[in-house]
């Protein structure tokens, strides 16, 4: 874990998307699945940093794809190229990269954060692999465009049917198990969608990774702000995780 004074890039906002480009000592030991901290102000008001899951790497940069839903992310959208600010990462357990083929991988909303450098990682590794992701209506036209040249092998699924396929994510992977059945599948959403996909993954017999959402205040396992239940206790989603075996998790 590094705490870096990191410098911004590139920052574009698409509505209520954004991607943040930042230069940073960590991009050399960062792992698909990790995440880190950003304090958003110098003063104390907002006083916790925010947790974001690494988007993408390319060399010495890292990339955040986040949502503006409170007033941390509100304050970030309005940082321009060229600002220093205050990181601390990359943190928590990443994904098992495994010689498996064919993967699938499946977001749920933001859920695709953490996988489009999972994506790009598997790509360098030849693994045949292929996404879904679902979300609840289209989003920019070219913020699609910018996240499908990302992250290949992209299949959308919108609720509202307003661009790709028309359902959920789960639905797509059902579609997925009969067309193009995986031996091994990652996923990162909403708990409830995780939860489904978790009894579909057992049913089938595939293994399972899942990227948990949580509220995180610290980011290294000490105020127990992010626990969920397992198997074996209560597991700490920003120290243990956010990557699991979804074996391990509790769902009900």
């Amino acid at each position: 874990m590094l705490l870096d004074k990191a410098t911004i890039m590139a920052h574009r906002c698409f509505g209520d998307f954004c991607i943040l480009e930042i230069r940073s000592e960590m991009a050399s030991i960062a792992r698909p699945g990790q995440f880190v901290m950003i304090r958003v102000s110098s003063s104390y008001d907002p006083l916790l940093r925010r947790p974001f899951s690494i988007f993408q790497k390319n060399g010495d940069k890292i990339s955040i794809f986040y949502k503006i839903v409170g007033r941390g992310t509100k304050i970030m959208s309005f940082w321009k190229e060229g600002k220093v600010i205050d990181i601390m990462g990359p943190l928590g357990r990443g994904f098992s990269i495994l010689n498996k083929k064919p993967v699938l991988l499946v977001a749920g909303g933001m859920g695709i954060a953490p996988l489009g450098f999972l994506a790009s990682t598997l790509i360098k590794k030849g693994c045949n692999f292929y996404v879904i992701w679902g979300m609840k209506q289209k989003m920019d036209d070219e913020l699609i465009k910018i996240i499908s040249k990302i992250v290949k092998n992209l299949i959308i699924y919108t609720e509202d049917g307003g661009i790709g396929k028309t359902g959920l994510a789960t639905d797509g992977l059902k579609w997925a198990l009969r067309e193009k059945r995986p031996d091994f599948i990652y996923a990162c959403g909403p708990f409830p969608m995780l939860r489904a996909i978790s009894y579909i993954a057992k049913g089938e017999d595939i293994p399972l990774e899942v990227c948990l959402e949580s509220q995180m205040a610290c980011g290294v396992g000490a105020c127990l702000g992010c626990v969920v239940k397992g198997r074996l206790g209560l597991l700490k989603v920003c120290e243990q995780g956010p990557v699991f075996d979804a074996r391990d998790i509790i769902w009900t």
